[in-house]
């Protein structure tokens, strides 16, 4: 009797007890996607947005006014940033002083490299002013004294591969504008006025760079998107791409070994790399810091840092 009126109470704790262990489940699964993954489209390479290194410009004109190849940068940077297909990395956030690199006429790439692969670059931009020219065009007239301007210049510009160093893109742009000039109570211009009037180099370089951050973005989108592992704490890691980069809540991503170098081993000459073993899967569920995003272990173990990370 006594068993037969326990029985709806050991019913009711069995039930309570698998509700708060459905609860305890729930609780462990990933959080609720803030992007689901259909907003990617059908071409992720698109999407995933590539990191560039994009170093100081360099004025090798006889033009010495210092301003000139950072308003050249900056104008090439709004360009590559204006795509939504490229982020660009601010040379102050490096681990380095990357201007310790530069040579006579461009950059050590070779010793830039592992500070762009360290970062999780995936191509270094070479700019150079090679020429600026200024001269007027016509006499200047009246109290406010206006005078047509013309600036020319000749620029070029290199993309390496972070990872093997190789030149993907070389660009060669020349550019002329002329625009109307005025100065006050001023007799006339020189050249050297010109040279230093910043509105002029700005709207030159602009004409030269208006078109090459196209080739950029198309030698970018050849390219594998991968990121690195920047931290592992127990079943989390944390990558160094996340929302910025493109990364969605709910992506799975495949995780390998970083990439190996092979020598002969009677030359010593340098074979290439090999791809390393993958060592399972992970699943993004949320971000932090600028661009970095957290995730769980969805298969595998032995993950370390400086692993690299893949879309399949």
């Amino acid at each position: 009797m006594k068993a037969v009126f326990l029985l709806p109470f050991v019913l009711l704790f069995c039930v309570q007890c698998m509700n708060f262990q459905d609860v305890r489940n729930r609780r462990a699964e990933p959080e609720v996607r803030d992007l689901p993954s259909q907003v990617r489209g059908d071409d992720e390479t698109i999407n995933l947005r590539r990191r560039v290194i994009v170093l100081p410009f360099l004025n090798l004109s006889p033009y010495s006014s210092a301003s000139a190849g950072e308003i050249a940068r900056s104008t090439l940077v709004a360009q590559l940033v204006g795509t939504r297909e490229i982020l660009t990395l601010s040379n102050n956030d490096l681990p380095q002083d990357i201007s310790k690199f530069q040579t006579e006429d461009g950059y050590d790439i070779k010793k830039i490299l592992p500070i762009a692969q360290k970062v999780g670059a995936h191509g270094i931009i070479v700019g150079r002013i090679r020429e600026i020219k200024t001269r007027k065009v016509g006499d200047s007239v009246g109290v406010f004294r206006k005078v047509m301007a013309e600036v020319k210049t000749l620029v070029d510009v290199e993309m390496y591969s972070a990872k093997s160093g190789g030149s993907m893109v070389h660009e060669t742009k020349t550019a002329t504008i002329q625009e109307e000039v005025t100065r006050v109570a001023k007799y006339s211009y020189t050249d050297k006025e010109l040279q230093d009037n910043p509105q002029l180099i700005r709207s030159v370089v602009r004409a030269a760079f208006s078109k090459v951050a196209i080739p950029i973005v198309r030698a970018l989108r050849k390219l594998n998107w991968s990121g690195r592992v920047a931290l592992v704490r127990g079943e989390k890691l944390y990558l160094n791409a996340g929302r910025l980069s493109g990364i969605q809540v709910g992506d799975v991503l495949k995780v390998t070994e970083a990439k190996e170098e092979v020598y002969d081993p009677e030359t010593g000459s340098f074979l290439g790399n090999i791809t390393g073993r993958m060592k399972g899967t992970i699943e993004v569920v949320s971000y932090f810091g600028k661009d970095g995003a957290v995730t769980i272990v969805h298969s595998g173990s032995g993950f370390k840092e400086n692993d690299i990370v893949e879309f399949y």
